[in-house]
Formats: C-alpha cells, sequence, structure tokens
C-alpha cells in the first residue's frame, strides 16, 4: 500500500473563507490523481495539510512541519502536490526537501506537471533539478567570496573572534583597542625582545640536535605573528592596511617576524616527518574527534584551527587542507565558512557542550546556510528566532 499525502499552499488569505477554495480545488486535483492509482494500491491519508496564506520562499509553515515530522515518523510514502512551487518557491529549499525524502523513500508527485520520483523520467527531472540547484549554491558561494575578499583588500575586519588586544565595535565589521589589552600585548613583545630565552638545547645519543627554540606554546607565537597588531589584514598571502589602529608599530612587528624566522621558531623546528604527521592529525575528519561537544561546536572550532594553520604558513591553502584531512575540498570550504558567522555567534556556539540546556541543537546545515548570509544583521536575527524557538 503506497500512503498518500496531500500538501497544498496559497501565498495570500485571498478567497480562503469561501466554501470551496484553492485549497479544495487543489486537494481535489490530488485525490483524484490517486484514484487513478487504485490499482497500485495507492491510498489517501485522512489528515489535511493546508498552508492558506503562506510564501513559498522558505520553509517556515506549519502545515508544512507537520509534513515533513510525520515522514520523519514513517508514517506516509508518497506526497502529492498540485505544482511543484506549492511545495517550495526556493530552488535550494526545494533541493534540500528532495535530499530528504530521497534518504527516506519517499515519492513526489506533482499533479498537473507530470512529475513523479516513482518513475525514471521523473527521477531524470530531479537530477536536472538538483543541477540547477548546486549550481544556484556555487554562485552563493562566489559571491560570498567575493565580497569577504573586497572586505579585506579595504582592510574591513569580516569575523571570527577577535585577537588579544581588540574588540569588536558594536553591529561588527570593525576592530577598535581595548587598551587593557593592549597594555597586555606590548608587555609580552617588549619582554620577548628584549629576553629572546629559547628552550634548552641538547644532543641526542643518535647526534640529533634538539632544542634551542623561543619560549613560548602556540598561542604565544600566534600572538607574535599576528598582522592585525601591526595594523594590517591578510587575505591570500597580500598584506593590507586596516582600517583597526595597530597596537604595535610596523618596524617592531617586523623585527619579531625576521627574529622568528632566524631562530626557526614554531611549527618550522619541527623535525621532519613529525611536521606532516601533525598537520594530518589536526586536519583529520570530524568523526574521528572525541571531545564532548555538538558537532557544529567541534567544526567551528576545527575552521578556527585551520585558519591559524593557513596563517602561520603551514599549511598553503583549502586544497592541501583536504588532502591531508582525507575529505573533500568542498568540505574544507563549508568548515571555513563558518569564521563568516558573526563573533557572538562563534563565541555562542563554541561555548557549547553536548547535554546541556546552552546547546539548542541548531542543525549543522541551517548554520551552515547562514554563514553563507553577508549581514551579520540578519544573521543576529536568524540566530535570535532559533534560539528562543528552542526555548
Amino acid at each position: 500500500m503506497m500512503r498518500c499525502a496531500i500538501y497544498t499552499r496559497k501565498s495570500t488569505e485571498e478567497g480562503l473563507a469561501q466554501e470551496f477554495n484553492s485549497l479544495d480545488a487543489q486537494r481535489e486535483s490530488a485525490e483524484a490523481y490517486v484514484l487513478s492509482q487504485r490499482h497500485a494500491g495507492w491510498t489517501v491519508l485522512p489528515e489535511r495539510y493546508d498552508d492558506g496564506g503562506y510564501t513559498g520562499a522558505n520553509l517556515e509553515r506549519p502545515a508544512l512541519r507537520r509534513l515533513l515530522a510525520n515522514i520523519e515518523a514513517g508514517q506516509i510514502d508518497a506526497i502529492l502536490v498540485y505544482k511543484l512551487d506549492r511545495l517550495s518557491r526556493s530552488l535550494l529549499d526545494f533541493a534540500r526537501l528532495m535530499s530528504d525524502f530521497e534518504k527516506r523513500g519517499i515519492s513526489l508527485v506533482s499533479v498537473t506537471q507530470q512529475f513523479n520520483t516513482t518513475t525514471s523520467l521523473g527521477r531524470l527531472t530531479l537530477n536536472i533539478l538538483l543541477s540547477f540547484a548546486e549550481f544556484e549554491r556555487s554562485i552563493v558561494i562566489e559571491r560570498t567570496r567575493d565580497k569577504m575578499a573586497a572586505a579585506r583588500r579595504k582592510g574591513k575586519w569580516v569575523g571570527g573572534i577577535p585577537v588579544l588586544g581588540y574588540d569588536v565595535v558594536g553591529g561588527g565589521g570593525k576592530l577598535v583597542v581595548n587598551q587593557e589589552e593592549a597594555r597586555q600585548v606590548r608587555a609580552i613583545i617588549a619582554l620577548f625582545l628584549k629576553l629572546q630565552w629559547t628552550t634548552k638545547r641538547r644532543t641526542t645519543q643518535a647526534g640529533r640536535v634538539c632544542g634551542g627554540r623561543p619560549v613560548g606554546k602556540q598561542d604565544l607565537v600566534r600572538l607574535l605573528r599576528n598582522v592585525i597588531y601591526a595594523g594590517k589584514v591578510q587575505y591570500q598571502g597580500q598584506l593590507y592596511a586596516g582600517e583597526h589602529a595597530a597596537i604595535v608599530e610596523e618596524r617592531v612587528w617586523r623585527r619579531i617576524q625576521n627574529l622568528l624566522h632566524a631562530n626557526k621558531s614554531g611549527v618550522e623546528s619541527v623535525p621532519e616527518g613529525a611536521h606532516n604527521r601533525s598537520i594530518v592529525r589536526a586536519t583529520a575528519p570530524m568523526e574521528s574527534i572525541t571531545a564532548r561537544a555538538p558537532r557544529i561546536t567541534r567544526l567551528l572550532a576545527l575552521a578556527l584551527k585551520f585558519e591559524g594553520l593557513i596563517h602561520r604558513g603551514v599549511i598553503k591553502d583549502y586544497a592541501e587542507l583536504a588532502r591531508l584531512g582525507q575529505v573533500s575540498r568542498a568540505r574544507v570550504t563549508q568548515i571555513m565558512n563558518l569564521l563568516n558567522l558573526a563573533p557572538e555567534i562563534q563565541a555562542e556556539i563554541l561555548s557549547w557542550t553536548c547535554g546541556t540546556t546552552d546547546n539548542p541543537g541548531i542543525p549543522e546545515t541551517s548554520v551552515r546556510t547562514l554563514s553563507a548570509e553577508i549581514s551579520w544583521a540578519r544573521q543576529r536575527e536568524h540566530w535570535k528566532q532559533w534560539s528562543h524557538a528552542n526555548d
């Protein structure tokens, strides 16, 4: 038996008060189609899924939500609509829905368009539609990348957690000096220049010389290398004058870089072989990371790790990350795009842990979609709605 659910939608409430309205007409056509397939065991489910007065530009519709919930509960085998645009007018949303339907073995039938995924022609049509959806996604990614690149070249702060010494202006988009933290940064740099401490230098029984590096963990090296402190921003290996004020004079920052290079500090002094092994561990697929945190939290943390590796020159580009991490280039891009989120959204995601009330359980796909939104204001609006929906 093929259990069929009929979904209807009308964008405006005009005419819905009539005894026989547009929603009724859509359902009647779908019922007639199911009746024509009675020989194949098709039957109409009694529950109505009618969205009157709801746009098809998004998926925020009560009847559609009930439909999707019942699909997940395994109560439906096929969905019938009068036309495909009744289900969605967004190609991206439609592709997302079809992907979910396909995973659960749900067929979709458009009564007036001869579209039926139970047939080979219907599946061919679906593949064509999904190809266009993939093209649209690529265009969105390219536009986002272009806007980010233009912002970087103008010296703008485009996201991420601000470094020690800077705060993000309310509304985002610009760094301002945090004077108290800036004193700490200057003190650290002055101490580094004055003392130039190194780790103990020793020779192993095999004759290999170890040590002799400047003292400090990776966060210290990251601070000393960070161009933000010199009032700059970096994009694809190029430095641009930033909109924010510098904490350290450029000549001082250059002197630090020369000292770091001369002493082969940080990752450059790791013995041959261990260097690549450490990179592979850092870029391993997320499934191998066992930290007790939601998946999206681990992905964002990994994006920050990747950004640091690229910034320090440990990794050349996304392609090398993908190769070493044994994932696709597209997956690396998805992860790195999370850094486009507004700073406070990133901070909230990074604070989540499994099993706490602070974690609203927002899906990774929703967060990835949000990261493609250029406007931080609109990001915050959507984020607030999602957070309230899970209260």
